[in-house]
């Protein structure tokens, strides 16, 4: 990182937040127009939770590009994957046939688990990586080892050393540097062909959980975004459209102590808190703040664990993580 472009009043809050936090909390900030850049604990591997699913997100778009795959191509959703649950898809009766723009949306906009599952099981993990070799985001993967045969469950009883790395981390591994590279990337039409970098934009605009990054900007501020949610972990990346110019920022935590959903968890504050910093310091002109009474439209969490790690041989059931409970069991 280049320590010149660091505007030190931004970087001692951001690092105050950081310091503050129980557990660990990693950003990479950086605003376009004037190359400012920030991070704290840039480069330390980090659970995605569902950010991982910006990766399959440019992936898909690269085949459509490529003719590899249609937009309006479509996939059956089976029993099986409507038992991973949340966003809409689990409506779906099984055997309807689902586009490719229709299983994209949903992934991004309502974080749907079922619609994630029909993806990755068509793309394939491999495929996905080596997408992300390709832009030499090598510390970003996926690890769901798509494609699996019959339930998740089931497969890492048959296949326990290609789930391993999926049991310590969860449905990926990536940095804060690594997510804000991507995103940059989509912004700036790297990520793809300029139509297929436009359209993920549009889809990351539409985005239905936005109470942590985009919660701390005016409302009349266009941003897009991804986040997601791990019982010790959560993540929120995203690119702002701001009259100062676009920045793009990820924040992620880890082994917290605060496991807990409220609105006031130290995850989300935290997260809220690094935004609304970013924010401020750009904008001091500005005289909006979050009004009062937000909380009372935060969305509980109650998404699944995608997919749930199996017990190993002979032990004991584990406990119904299907979805996030108070405790912060499950992820999304």
């Amino acid at each position: 990182m280049n320590h010149s472009n660091e505007p030190r009043a931004l970087a001692e809050e951001l690092r105050a937040v950081a310091d503050g936090f129980r557990g660990t909390l990693g950003y990479s900030f950086r605003h376009l127009r004037t190359g400012d850049e920030l991070e704290h604990h840039g480069d330390e591997p980090f659970p995605t939770a569902s950010t991982i699913k910006l990766a399959l997100l440019c992936a898909a778009m690269d085949m459509q590009q490529r003719g590899e795959i249609g937009y309006e191509e479509e996939r059956v959703l089976t029993e099986e994957t409507r038992a991973y649950g949340t966003g809409f898809a689990q409506n779906y009766r099984a055997g309807t046939r689902v586009e490719l723009r229709e299983l994209l949306h949903l992934m991004i906009t309502a974080s749907d688990n079922s619609a994630t599952v029909m993806l990755g099981q068509w793309l394939g993990r491999e495929q996905v990586n080596r997408w992300l070799d390709r832009q030499d985001l090598r510390e970003t993967r996926l690890l769901i080892p798509f494609p699996f045969g019959g339930t998740s469950e089931q497969d890492q009883r048959a296949r326990a050393a290609l789930w391993r790395p999926f049991r310590q981390w969860g449905m990926g591994v990536t940095t804060p540097r690594e997510m804000r590279l991507l995103l940059e990337m989509i912004v700036e039409n790297r990520a793809g062909t300029p139509a297929a970098c436009d359209q993920m934009l549009r889809i990351l605009g539409r985005q239905f959980y936005d109470e942590g990054i985009a919660s701390q900007v005016p409302p009349w501020v266009k941003v897009a975004s991804k986040n997601g949610t791990d019982a010790r972990s959560r993540s929120d990346v995203a690119v702002v459209h701001a009259p100062s110019g676009d920045y793009v920022l990820a924040v992620y935590t880890k082994d917290a102590e605060d496991v807990s959903l409220r609105w006031d968890n130290e995850h989300a504050t935290a997260i809220r808190a690094v935004s609304r910093a970013v924010w401020s310091h750009y904008h001091p002109q500005v005289t909006w703040r979050p009004p009062a009474g937000a909380e009372k439209l935060f969305h509980f969490q109650t998404e699944p664990r995608l997919p749930a790690a199996a017990p190993a041989a002979g032990a004991a059931p584990r406990p119904n993580t299907s979805r996030i409970d108070a405790n912060g069991n499950g992820s999304r």
